[in-house]
């Protein structure tokens, strides 16, 4: 079997800080405004003004729906606008539904129990069980639905949320129960599928999950989340091809769905498809610039890239936004220095940077260690042959000046006697006196 690289494996470190995201269902959102209209025995009776306020507002629900641009400020002056010719518990609970959808939870919260004090409204009692929810009060949520369903006993919704919340507390078998009894009341909702094939999951049996997919498929075949939950069922029996499918298509129904994007990224690093990696954490980055294992990724990727610069500055993201939390930054950066830059130095600086962060013991398999010791050798490596380059330096540069001193020598011994200059360590000689010539002789 092929073992992954040091890259492959910090990068499914950083990873695995997503894994629990990706299995998480997302916050529930409030049923459709146009799901609540007045009932016969309003509280009090609507003019026809108030009437045909009413309708439009609901007209305009459903337009905006159908065309898939719902304003819910527009939505929300309409049903204030009802209200202020008749206080019916319905328009309360829509303008709540308006409310929630903006963000504006309390104001919503308010509208809720309004249209509850005078009417028992189903849907308003689940909403405010789902508030709770978004506000991360499990333990509050789970009371409301539990009332909801108690009030309510034929309601489908509050139950297939509470089931949610016992699957997400580890309590499978009063999850898949709840599940049960909501699907029996209304076999349509997917919520409930959703929770099932979670339960099929935690228990490691694909083949139900399967089973459930494909009833959810048919009741929700537009649902990302169920796409990417089928998606988790063949991956699960070692299909990652089909799985890269339905993630996929997940993304399609929902752009920016994080669990699938984060499924297709781990596929992408566990093969080294750096490319891809690249391509998929920046898809996350674009709606999540915070998300400090997806940068630290996104930087391993664009090394293998040959983008050394631009994965120093990812690094520099990642463990700015991991505040210390991120250890396997400085192992990252250590390997970066190492290969790239040839800066052993630099590297074993980082690599023991990383093992502070980690603690006493490292993750099983960590490459740190071996990457240490290569390093250490190669700056060893590299000393000596510096100290041994200075060595011949030094050989060199003597060998250079005796021989120049030599040349110097030869050149001094070879050279001519110079012409000595009068009155210097000799004494003129006199010119020799003519000669007279012989005598007879003219």
């Amino acid at each position: 079997m092929t073992r992954p690289t040091p890259a492959a494996l910090l990068a499914a470190l950083a990873l695995a800080a997503l894994s629990a995201c990706a299995g998480a269902p997302p916050a529930p959102t409030p049923k459709p405004a146009a799901a609540s209209k007045p009932a016969a025995e309003a509280e009090e009776p609507l003019s026809a003004r108030g009437q045909r306020r009413f309708d439009e507002a609901v007209r305009a629900h459903d337009e905006q729906a159908k065309a898939k641009a719902v304003d819910w400020a527009i939505l929300e002056r309409r049903w204030r606008g009802v209200l202020e010719d008749a206080d019916l518990a319905e328009a309360h609970y829509n303008l709540g539904v308006t409310l929630e959808r903006q963000g504006r939870l309390d104001e919503a919260r308010a509208e809720y129990q309004r249209a509850l004090q005078q009417k028992p409204l189903r849907q308003a009692a689940v909403n405010l069980g789902v508030l709770l929810e978004r506000e991360g009060d499990a333990r509050g949520a789970a009371a409301a639905y539990a009332d909801a369903a108690r009030d309510f006993p034929e309601d489908a919704a509050s139950r297939a949320r509470l089931g949610a919340l016992y699957r997400q507390s580890g309590q499978l078998d009063e999850a898949w129960r709840l599940s049960r009894e909501a699907l029996l009341r209304d076999p349509a909702n997917a919520t409930a599928y959703k929770t099932m094939i979670r339960v099929a999951l935690a228990r490691n049996d694909a083949d139900l999950g399967k089973l459930v997919a494909l009833r959810a498929q048919k009741v929700a075949p537009d649902d990302a989340e169920v796409a990417f939950l089928s998606g988790q069922l063949v991956a699960r029996q070692g299909d990652e091809a089909g799985a890269a499918a339905q993630w996929r298509r997940a993304l399609q129904l929902r752009p920016g769905f994080l669990p699938a994007r984060t499924g297709l990224l781990e596929g992408a690093v566990k093969h080294e498809r750096w490319a891809e990696a690249a391509e998929q954490a920046g898809g996350i980055l674009a709606d999540d610039a915070s998300n400090a294992p997806v940068q630290l990724v996104r930087g391993v990727a664009l090394r293998h890239l040959g983008k050394a610069d631009e994965a120093l500055a990812a690094y520099g993201a990642a463990e700015q936004l991991g505040a210390g939390k991120l250890p396997e930054v400085h192992l990252a950066r250590g390997i970066l220095l190492m290969r790239e830059k040839s800066d052993c130095a630099g590297a074993l600086v980082a690599f023991d940077q990383y093992e502070k962060a980690v603690g006493p013991v490292l993750p099983q398999g960590s490459p740190a260690p071996r990457l240490m010791r290569e390093c250490q050798e190669q700056v060893e490596q590299g000393r000596q042959a510096a100290e041994a380059a200075r060595q011949m330096q030094l050989e060199a540069e003597k060998k250079a000046a005796q021989e120049a001193a030599k040349k110097a020598a030869d050149a001094a011994a070879a050279a001519p006697a110079a012409t000595p200059t009068p009155g210097e360590g000799t004494t003129p000689t006199p010119p020799p006196a003519p000669s007279k010539p012989p005598p007879g002789k003219p």
